[in-house]
């Protein structure tokens, strides 16, 4: 390929995929916010106060100013603590949180899009169809119903992991492990469930890897300097790690985990596959295929479009015949591995009916601390975009002069195949949360910095949940350096939900019992 041809298979795609996300989830004046008032400004809380504790505006970073006294709050979440810097350097060029929080996510999708198009462009020696795999990773329709979870937008980890890990199984250089180890232990740090999950498939590559090197490895070893390296390695990733979950092995201690039972309606099933979330383009018999007494069905809106369903199955059933790959541009071995690697990914968090080897993962530690299997679809994805790559290729080889036309004409696809109507999105306006903030900012204001106070409005007269104005309390009381009773997150504190569904003086006092040498005369009480 040349300088050309690498820029429009590289920013076509790209531009593609940004005009889709932008449009429909943030606005072309950049009016919206993906998501609801629930889960969106929570996770745009966590990544302000980041950006306090970076700048020095707050010095403990466990223990955020929400659900007052529960000491290291931030651990009944999941932290942000890998791309927080991201969101920082937009606060810090003077966007307001609201827009910082918007630019964080646009430049998360641009990095998403970067490293899965370096992953595939590997695989496949640099042709014409990396960007479009790339595109299925950053910019899928599979990913409509996960726009409310935002601490599942920072995925460019993953890719670079298993890249590293090839790299590492074709030079059998000590850096590529490194670096392998590193890219996952940072992918932990930008979200605990995508850091759990893409551990399943960075160790099942990685057996792959030692059973077919084992003897290279096995020599590599017996040397002391290599080992001191390789363990150095591994003793510097654990220790990272251990840095980001001491709080939450303590916070385990007083939680209980989620079992099989509780959270097996949320492991995906091959009806999951085939549901759309509303308001696509050409889908409609697919949309909401899910639904009725599923629980939260709307989580199992995974459908990825017909391109990306259609490239993966040809993929796996064509990969079956040797002479129809060996004179690909694709990698046969890595793709290959990739392959395998990305079915048994998929039979482990499928379920079917009632049962699902998902069973077994749970037993291990870490992953019952997850209730939503769903998010998988962040990481699966990755192997739909390979797999229509693949697909694409195969196409081009049979058409040569006519390279460029197959990538065009799946452009036209892609478009049609991944638009949703903006009005079906699960969108929130930025005026909307700004009006709220600034509200109750302004009732806020007089109380001294460093108080406590409790926000209690009128229960009879809500215009949404409550936990909407629970998270109004929070983001008020962190933008005037207040320390707030009112609280929200992934699961409440002990003891604390009375109050999160009715804050009052009753359940306050009920919520301060839990805790010694608590004075409710000291509180601030806004209405």
């Amino acid at each position: 390929m040349n300088f050309l041809e690498r820029f429009v298979s590289f920013f076509l795609p790209l531009g593609l995929g940004l005009y889709l996300l932008i449009s429909t989830y943030f606005g072309s004046d950049l009016s919206l916010l993906p998501g609801d008032l629930g889960d969106t400004r929570f996770n745009l809380f966590i990544l302000e106060h980041c950006h306090q504790y970076l700048t020095g505006t707050v010095n403990d970073f466990w223990n955020a100013t929400f659900m007052y006294p529960e000491p290291e709050v931030i651990s009944l979440s999941d932290n942000l603590l890998g791309t927080a810097p991201i969101y920082s350097v937009y606060r810090l060029l003077g966007f307001n949180l609201f827009s910082a929080f918007q630019y964080w996510a646009i430049t998360l999708a641009i990095l998403n899009y970067t490293s899965a198009y370096f992953l595939a462009s590997h695989l496949s020696k640099k042709s014409w169809f990396a960007g479009i795999a790339a595109f299925i990773f950053a910019f899928s329709i599979g990913l409509a119903a996960q726009m409310n979870h935002a601490q599942t937008f920072p995925r460019f980890a993953i890719p670079l992991t298993l890249l590293f890990l090839l790299l590492w199984r074709e030079r059998c250089h000590l850096k590529w492990f490194f670096w392998a180890v590193l890219a996952l232990t940072y992918t932990f740090y930008c979200g605990i469930y995508l850091g759990f999950m893409t551990l399943i498939p960075f160790a099942t590559l990685f057996t792959f890897i030692v059973f077919e090197k084992w003897a290279l490895i096995k020599k590599q070893l017996s040397d002391l300097k290599t080992a001191l390296f390789y363990g150095a390695t591994l003793i510097l990733n654990l220790s990272l790690l251990y840095v980001l979950f001491a709080p939450y092995l303590r916070r385990s201690k007083s939680n209980t985990l989620h079992t099989y039972e509780q959270v097996k309606h949320s492991i995906p099933t091959i009806e999951s596959y085939l549901s759309a979330h509303p308001g696509t383009l050409i889908h409609r018999p697919l949309e909401n295929l899910i639904g009725g007494d599923q629980f939260a069905y709307w989580d199992h809106w995974l459908f990825p479009g017909w391109l990306a369903l259609i490239g993966l199955l040809a993929m796996f059933f064509l990969s079956i015949k040797k002479s129809v790959i060996e004179n690909l541009s694709f990698s046969n071995r890595n793709t290959w591995l990739l392959l395998i690697t990305g079915c048994i990914t998929f039979l482990l968090f499928l379920r079917v009916g009632g049962y699902s080897l998902y069973y077994f993962l749970q037993l291990l530690p870490g992953f019952g601390a997850m209730r939503s299997m769903t998010r998988i679809i962040n990481i699966e994805l990755l192997f739909f975009g390979i797999g229509l790559a693949f697909l694409l290729t195969i196409l081009a080889k049979k058409s040569r002069n006519y390279r460029v036309f197959v990538f065009l004409i799946a452009m036209i696809i892609l478009l049609f195949d991944n638009t949703i109507d903006p009005d079906y999105a699960n969108t929130t306006r930025k005026k909307e949360m700004l009006d709220r903030h600034n509200t109750l900012v302004s009732k806020m204001k007089e109380i001294p910095p460093g108080s406590v106070v409790s926000y209690e409005p009128n229960l009879d007269s809500l215009s949404t949940h409550i936990i909407h104005y629970q998270i109004d309390a929070m983001l008020a009381a962190q933008s005037l350096g207040l320390k707030s009773v009112n609280g929200y997150s992934a699961q409440a504190a002990f003891g604390f939900h009375k109050y999160w569904m009715k804050p009052n003086p009753e359940t306050r006092s009920f919520w301060f019992g839990q805790f010694e040498e608590i004075d409710d005369k000291d509180v601030y009480v806004v209405h």
